[in-house]
């Protein structure tokens, strides 16, 4: 099922500010989808210009009016608690004011009623930390659940074929204006340091609710249920921290983007809230998921299908109970899963999505339902409603690969072409690799090993405008299976040639 895509394009003609506004809205089954580039401040800046409206609704009505219970003293304890305890990386600081600044620059009015004063950068903050303040608020606890099943229980499967599917529920209390106001965002930096990635959050958040990176680690923000906190501030918000390991190309200098990388983002700063944090990256049969349990009293955890408690086959299962940080207690939902599990291991996308909404759907609290599978860019996402969770309604089908070849940056906009990082990266024994022609083309897209001798020629032809795929197979051209390597792969087409490494792991 392809969903109807309804474009609504904000683009030069109706941008009349004086900063140039990178990025531009589509909205596909009612569905906002924003694409930004640049810097952080470009970045923050066309974001606050394009959903600035939504942003500050989700500010007056969700965080003040919801989570504050309509209290300024509520909010202003909460602020106060933010400001003298809380750190941000100068990026997300320029980033946040760059959202004001374009909120502004489109004409938006700034006024909240219940502080009587307009909104600033500070505030924009406080609401991207509302995970982290939630306690000190009005606002119920947060509930989440996730499954990833890979290799043996998958390969009976005809389209997962031994990769990898996660299948994410994300239970806030629900609320209008979350309901509203849903927001896939995608990110293409200009840092040296950083990558696109893509976030499925809500307007006015730009941290890393559910994320996944060009290069496919996913990673997916659970609370934790023990709410001991000793270490002291500087505090890092959560969301900005597991951003950290999605959006920097490589946070551990590993020399690839991996879970690790996630793990090593939180290990490196503070918190004052118990994470439980659900990460992955395809690797077939080879597949290591991560759950990452962390608190200021215990530090960090990280288990994977070894240290499983009780999951049968190749599942990781995380809800909202630490099970490695601390002993495991029961918990209804997990507990759910590991029966739904034992009556049998094999899994598809489709028992996946049933799976959890029969053991770990709470129908009063599910908001959005995600399911992703890496190997196939395939993106599922579906929204609740006024009545009704949101794993009972139809998802929306997305292509990642499409996703993160929609930049209309202005080296696009002169018509040269994209090159996306391949997925799944590391592989074996295939990986896909996508690219995009803002006109028609000659292209020719070949592998070469690092000494730059030709392996496979992967196609060689005429191609119209749009995006393109190709599959390498981990052959040459003769049919001879290569070894475990650094590959390049290399599109030479009438705009230009670009080059992008890949890693074959045996």
């Amino acid at each position: 099922m392809r969903a109807t895509i309804a474009v609504l394009l904000l683009l030069a003609c109706a941008l009349t500010a004086a900063a140039q506004v990178n990025g531009h809205v589509q909205v596909i089954d009612g569905k906002p989808i924003l694409t930004v580039w640049g810097t952080h401040a470009e970045r923050g800046y066309a974001a606050g210009y394009l959903r600035g409206a939504e942003g500050k609704e989700m500010f007056d009505d969700y965080i003040v009016g919801y989570c504050c219970g309509g209290s300024a003293l509520t909010y202003y304890f909460m602020r106060l608690h933010y400001t003298s305890n809380y750190e941000v990386d100068a990026k997300y600081q320029a980033e946040v004011n760059g959202v004001i600044q374009g909120m502004s620059d489109a004409g938006l009015s700034l006024y909240n009623s219940t502080l009587m004063r307009d909104i600033n950068a500070t505030d924009m903050l406080v609401a991207n930390a509302i995970v982290d303040l939630s306690t000190l608020a009005a606002a119920a606890p947060f509930a989440c659940s996730s499954m990833s099943s890979w290799g043996a229980s998958t390969i009976t499967d005809p389209f997962l074929d031994g990769h990898l599917v996660m299948t994410r529920l994300l239970d806030w209390s629900k609320h209008p204006t979350l309901t509203d106001n849903p927001l896939l965002t995608v990110h293409f930096p200009s840092e040296a340091d950083e990558q696109p990635w893509i976030s499925i959050g809500y307007a006015g958040l730009f941290g890393a609710l559910s994320a996944i990176s060009e290069s496919g680690v996913s990673a997916y923000l659970n609370m934790g249920n023990n709410e001991s906190s000793t270490g002291g501030p500087p505090y890092h918000p959560i969301l900005l921290t597991v951003r950290n390991g999605i959006e920097e190309a490589d946070y551990d200098g590993s020399g690839q983007h991996a879970p690790a990388d996630v793990a090593a983002a939180i290990s490196d700063r503070a918190r004052n809230i118990d994470t439980i944090v659900h990460v992955t990256m395809d690797e077939g049969s080879s597949s290591r998921p991560i759950v990452i349990e962390s608190n200021n009293e215990a530090g960090v955890a990280v288990r994977d299908a070894s240290d499983n408690t009780a999951v049968p086959g190749d599942h990781l299962v995380a809800t909202n109970h630490f099970r490695a940080l601390y002993p495991p207690v029961y918990c209804y939902r997990y507990d759910g899963i590991v029966d739904s599990l034992a009556v049998s291991t094999d899994m598809s996308c489709e028992r996946s999505w049933e799976v959890m909404a029969g053991a770990a759907g709470t129908f009063g609290s599910n908001i959005q339902c995600i399911q992703y599978v890496e190997s196939e860019g395939l993106l599922l996402w579906s929204m609740d409603t006024y009545s009704q969770p949101a794993y009972t309604e139809p998802p929306t089908e997305l292509s990642v690969w499409d996703l993160f070849g929609c930049q209309m940056g202005v080296e696009d906009a002169a018509g040269k072409p994209v090159l996306r990082q391949n997925s799944p990266n590391p592989f074996n024994p295939r990986t896909k690799i996508a690219f995009g022609l803002q006109a028609p083309s000659e292209c020719r897209l070949a592998v070469y090993d690092v000494s730059g001798r030709l392996v496979a020629t992967l196609l060689d032809e005429l191609r119209g405008p749009g995006t393109h795929r190709a599959e390498w197979d981990g052959k040459t051209d003769g049919g001879r299976e290569v070894g475990t390597g650094v590959y390049l792969y290399r599109l030479e087409t009438d705009g230009g040639t670009l080059e992008r490494k890949m890693l074959l792991l045996k």
